[in-house]
């Protein structure tokens, strides 16, 4: 019997346990070997997938950044395998209070903008970018929750928008998703907030593979996960776990807006330089 295809995964929340247990059962019945670790941050993750001591990482979008910059840097390789259909084409947004006297972007020009955690590209690296290519220079608040989770815990957003409707911060950036997210749930009463600037679509997490990886094993796991169905009644309450409705093949152009926005973390061969980032 060959040895298992070893996935990592971060265990941002206790559901990830749930979420690969069922999905190691799901393709182990399907004669695929596979088993998996789980991390406690991202950095570690992307490092040894890079050396090979695992073969595939569930992958944020600055974890992928990283591991494509370590593993050039090392002259060895990664590549895409899968990503969720809900992690395509997002945006982030930069939202005032509705009574705000800032009516447009160029008036947050030295105000006070929230943020999320160090990490988080949705509500940090790419609305920040964002901003500066407008020519708009702000002064950010971060709300530092869960860092080394890149974003994965949305506490620091939730925590930026909180601090606006209290006054605190002029504008807050977020997920256009948690925007909407806050409004169902009540952390944002009906009418409060406006939207003042939106960024260029990006995607989220992807499946990556290391260059040491069984390749025959990496191809199955590929092809076995974008084989499963919304309409199966075994596999449709994992693809709900992992908020999916179908896996589709990895893509990396939409990165770009994240790759220039990660030298405020990395250097170009992966390694971390800002000082006040340690997961």
């Amino acid at each position: 019997m060959s040895a298992p295809l070893l996935l990592a995964a971060v265990a941002y929340d206790p559901k990830v346990v749930t979420i690969w247990t069922g999905f190691r059962r799901w393709l182990t019945e399907r004669a695929l070997p596979f088993d998996f670790v789980l991390y406690a941050h991202y950095e570690r993750q992307v490092e040894d997938l890079v050396a090979g001591r695992i073969d595939v990482a569930w992958n944020s979008p600055l974890a992928w950044v990283r591991a494509e910059r370590l593993a050039r840097a090392a002259g060895r390789s990664v590549r895409p395998l899968v990503m969720r259909d809900t992690d395509r084409d997002l945006t982030s947004v930069v939202v005032v209070r509705a009574d705000s006297d800032v009516a447009t972007v160029e008036q947050l020009a030295g105000r006070v903008v929230g943020t999320g955690a160090v990490d988080s590209p949705q509500a940090t690296l790419i609305p920040l970018a964002h901003l500066r290519d407008l020519g708009v220079a702000v002064r950010a608040r971060r709300f530092d929750v869960g860092v080394g989770l890149h974003g994965d815990h949305v506490g620091g957003e939730r925590d930026a928008v909180r601090a606006l409707l209290g006054g605190e911060v002029d504008a807050a950036c977020l997920l256009d998703a948690s925007h909407l997210a806050f409004a169902k749930e009540g952390t944002i009463p009906a009418g409060a907030t406006r939207v003042l600037a939106q960024t260029a679509p990006f995607d989220h997490c992807v499946m990556a593979a290391g260059g040491g990886a069984d390749p025959g094993l990496v191809t199955d796991l590929g092809e076995l996960l974008c084989s499963m169905s919304y309409g199966d009644p075994q596999a449709r309450p994992l693809l709900d776990l992992e908020g999916l409705t179908a896996w589709l093949p990895g893509r990396t152009d939409g990165f770009a807006a994240l790759t220039g926005a990660a030298d405020a973390l990395y250097d170009a061969g992966g390694r971390i330089i800002a000082e006040d980032y340690r997961p």
